[in-house]
């Protein structure tokens, strides 16, 4: 009887390390691959604007495309050709905050798929369904994993601190038709009880109570007025990496076109 429960102990420790080794190893990999996907669109994105910086154009009135604000922007060109998905580009300085987003007509595909449209565990960074590109909506949602190595949105629980926010005051944001500055004005956590991710709003007021509400729950003063005519954007992740659960980190800013 007692060799009988050595051996099944022996069984089940053997399991349980072979089991860890493998959580394990599939953790790392999510990591490797992340990295080696997010360098790739990276070296993809500088590179086209390394090049539009050194082009010499002139300029011929006669020959030259009317620029609208349906003009897709040259450093988006490359980007497109590997997924016309891609519907812009975000970043901070001094960060690893520097991501293509993408564009789905879910809010579930770009949870688990890279930029090429891959499986990933650590997905992409991407806008809500909701929203538009083309029509900014009052409040543009972007959800991205808090990977622990500070990419994607790994970062944006340092919001929550107020020196970092006043050391990280712009978010910059590129869509494929306008660059905008993100001046922050908004961090905490929370539960998704609180609905921070409705895109439109019925009337001004009903969007300035929404704006006082986030404003109440902010751990940081930034000092950025909101006006009824602004838009804002949500930058939303889960609390814990890749694994999901009730509470979420978010930053809010106020949009303004550069």
């Amino acid at each position: 009887m007692k060799k009988w429960k050595s051996k099944l102990l022996t069984v089940l420790y053997l399991s349980i390390f072979l089991y860890s080794g493998f959580v394990l190893v599939k953790y790392v990999y999510t990591y490797y691959e992340s990295s080696k996907s997010l360098k790739e669109v990276q070296t993809i994105y500088a590179e086209t604007l390394a090049t539009i910086q050194e082009e010499v154009v002139e300029e011929d009135i006669s020959n030259t495309e009317i620029e609208t604000k349906y003009t897709i922007r040259p450093q988006f060109h490359d980007l497109l050709a590997v997924n016309k998905r891609i519907v812009g580009w975000i970043s901070v300085d001094n960060t690893k905050l520097n991501n293509p987003i993408l564009h789905a007509d879910n809010n579930e595909f770009y949870l688990n798929h890279n930029f090429k449209d891959r499986e990933s565990r650590a997905g992409s960074v991407f806008m809500d369904y909701r929203n538009d590109t083309l029509d900014i909506s009052r409040n543009t949602i972007l959800y991205g994993h808090a990977m622990k190595d500070g990419t994607m949105f790994g970062s944006l629980k340092n919001y929550l601190n107020q020196d970092y926010a006043d050391a990280h005051r712009t978010i910059y944001l590129d869509t494929l038709y306008e660059g905008y500055d993100i001046e922050v004005f908004a961090a905490y956590e929370t539960t998704i009880d609180f609905y921070y991710i409705e895109t439109e709003f019925k009337t001004d007021e009903e969007f300035l109570q929404f704006i006082g509400e986030v404003q109440k729950r902010s751990t940081i003063d930034m000092n950025v007025d909101i006006g009824p005519d602004d838009k804002i954007i949500t930058l939303s992740t889960c609390k814990d990496s890749v694994i999901s659960d009730d509470h979420r980190f978010v930053v809010q800013g106020k949009l303004v076109k550069r």
